[in-house]
């Protein structure tokens, strides 16, 4: 987490397509134009087929020696093996196609004690006698027991974090939207990667094998790009994580969702769509006030249209999910839309020209980063801190009977022990991590808490009130679990994104980039942040009369506290 922005210019360096050295690779040229596989409909048959292959493919990349050299192109092997389902014997084709791949040498056992597992490795299923022929099953679990290599052509982690650098992957931006073998070249290199090295599978509530089946079909079934890419965008949902998202501007999505906007920003309060910011380009001959509930949209019920838009929202939890709706709510194709709102007194419509979606910039990117409130607190916002800014803003915070942290935001800087130092007397665990490796890809194992702070007689003593809510993601969330662990820190507000821990970056054909949350990150106590977030100690939610009115309700209970 420390190292969060240099570890993205890591992954997104070097999570590009490279020559492997072997020029068996370098010469295998077959499927440059197209995968040569195309399924018009799937029978129950061939997907039990397609699923085996998912299965075995995905296990073979990161467990045999020969791959993990970047002896083969593991895509084209793939596109090799799919026309084989029309096989009467399929078992066999794979076995050979396995034992093509090369001799193996067995792995000395690996000592991890057993108390600091989380997740172990699902792969019960190559003993499975009623899944797999007794052939593939020997050899399945001799690839298991095999010496793993020290390096791995598809997969490294990064120094001293650990979390996944999918690397090697081609990214095939000129796939032909109908070629059924690229697409199945993607949900079978997601569903492997989540299956071995997403610290969170175990948080998936639907049977990741059984989302693998329903995909299948999905795959087949979608011939167009848009089509496509909306299927990749609901099976990224599957996994939960507010991280994972399709994350590039995109031609077709954007078309979708719309590329015009009503220039307004909104939010969810008390189940409502309410009016947050009027932005610029608002004609003043317009009535719409901030704190107004928008009910209607083109006479369609804001009920029905969030129900649609958040299937394509996907995120850790229900309020994550919100908060990202409520950033397309309001985008069209059209040139003006018609609101129905209401307000204190009355409902009224009001016919809104719209602008072009990427003029309009959500987010309090003109908060400054620190000022006093009143004589005696002190605020910092860290969305806005300049680089090694927190020590002139403490210097002069000292004095401050409180200190407020309004974490609604992004830091700018990294202040876990930066800021930590001045508010801890002692060194103190905040959080300890999971990671796997490429010995046993799959099992996640506790590592020893980090601690923040250093030893400080002179530490802040005033109180800390941290203010979290939604927008509170990842380096906030980590920030927020560091700070919290003051002696007189109290943390308020409402849920946060669910979404902690560095992130690993994933290219999937078709030129999609997404990413997931790399590393599982906990309480010390062993508890989860995942999906349930940073839980404050006292919950506030957004209240609308409160909006109405101008007042930051979180803002002033955490005023309150401090002047008690």
């Amino acid at each position: 987490m420390r190292h969060l922005i240099l570890i993205l210019t890591i992954v997104l360096s070097i999570n590009c397509p490279a020559q492997s050295s072997n020029s068996k690779f370098q010469t295998d040229k077959e499927f440059d134009n197209g995968s040569k596989f195309h399924l018009n409909a799937a029978n129950k048959k061939e997907v039990e087929k397609l699923y085996k292959l998912c299965k075995i493919w995905g296990f073979l990349k990161y467990h045999h020696p020969t791959i993990a050299k970047g002896e083969v192109n593991w895509d084209y092997e793939l596109f090799r093996m799919l026309p084989k389902i029309n096989s009467s014997d399929f078992e066999g084709e794979i076995l050979k196609w396995m034992k093509a791949l090369g001799s193996i040498t067995k792995m000395e056992k690996e000592r991890i004690i057993a108390a600091t597992i989380k997740i172990k490795p699902n792969t019960h299923w190559i003993s499975d006698d009623s899944f797999l022929n007794k052939e593939l099953r020997q050899e399945l679990t001799k690839i298991d027991q095999s010496r793993r290599e020290k390096s791995n052509y598809y997969i490294s982690f990064a120094p001293g974090i650990g979390n996944p650098i999918f690397q090697n992957e081609n990214s095939y931006p000129n796939m032909k939207w109908e070629d059924t073998g690229y697409r199945f070249l993607a949900l079978f290199r997601y569903w492997n990667m989540i299956e071995y090295f997403f610290p969170y599978k175990n948080l998936i509530e639907k049977s990741w094998d059984g989302i693998l089946k329903e995909y299948i079909l999905k795959m087949v079934a979608c011939n167009d790009e848009l089509a496509y890419k909306l299927t990749i965008l609901s099976l990224i949902g599957e996994i939960h994580d507010t991280h994972a998202n399709i994350w590039q501007q995109d031609k077709s999505l954007n078309e979708f969702f719309g590329n015009k906007i009503v220039p307004l920003e909104v939010k969810f309060a008390e189940n409502k769509v309410v009016v947050m910011k009027k932005f610029s380009q608002l004609s003043s001959n317009w009535h719409i006030t901030v704190g107004d509930i928008i009910t209607e949209i083109n006479g369609i019920k804001i009920e029905k249209i969030v129900a649609e838009k958040i299937n394509y929202c996907p995120a850790s939890n229900y309020t994550a999910k919100l908060r990202d709706v409520s950033k397309r709510l309001l985008r069209t194709n059209d040139n003006s839309v018609t609101l129905t709102l209401e307000n204190r007194t009355m409902t009224y419509t009001e016919t809104v020209n719209t602008v072009r979606a990427s003029t309009v910039r959500f987010g309090d990117t003109e908060v400054t980063s620190h000022s006093g409130i009143g004589k005696e607190i002190g605020y910092i916002f860290p969305g806005t801190l300049k680089k090694g800014e927190i020590d002139e803003i403490m210097k002069s915070f000292r004095d401050k009977k409180g200190i407020v942290i309004d974490l609604r935001c992004y830091p700018s800087e990294f202040i876990v022990f930066s800021l930590g130092k001045y508010l801890m007397p002692e060194p103190t665990e905040f959080v300890k991590f999971t990671t796997t490796s490429l010995t046993t890809p799959g099992l996640f194992a506790f590592i020893e808490p980090l601690k923040v702070g250093e030893k400080n007689p002179d530490y802040y003593k005033g109180k800390v009130v941290i203010i979290i809510n939604e927008t509170t993601q990842s380096q906030a969330e980590y920030t927020t679990m560091a700070l919290r662990v003051a002696p007189k820190a109290t943390v308020i507000g409402s849920t946060t994104a669910g979404a902690d821990g560095n992130v690993s970056s994933i290219l999937l054909p078709g030129n999609i980039r997404t990413m997931i949350s790399g590393i599982g990150v906990y309480y010390p106590d062993g508890s989860e942040t995942q999906r349930i977030g940073i839980v404050p100690n006292i919950e506030i939610k957004s209240n609308i009369t409160r909006i109405r009115e101008g007042k930051d309700e979180v803002l002033d209970k955490a005023i309150e506290l401090i002047n008690k």
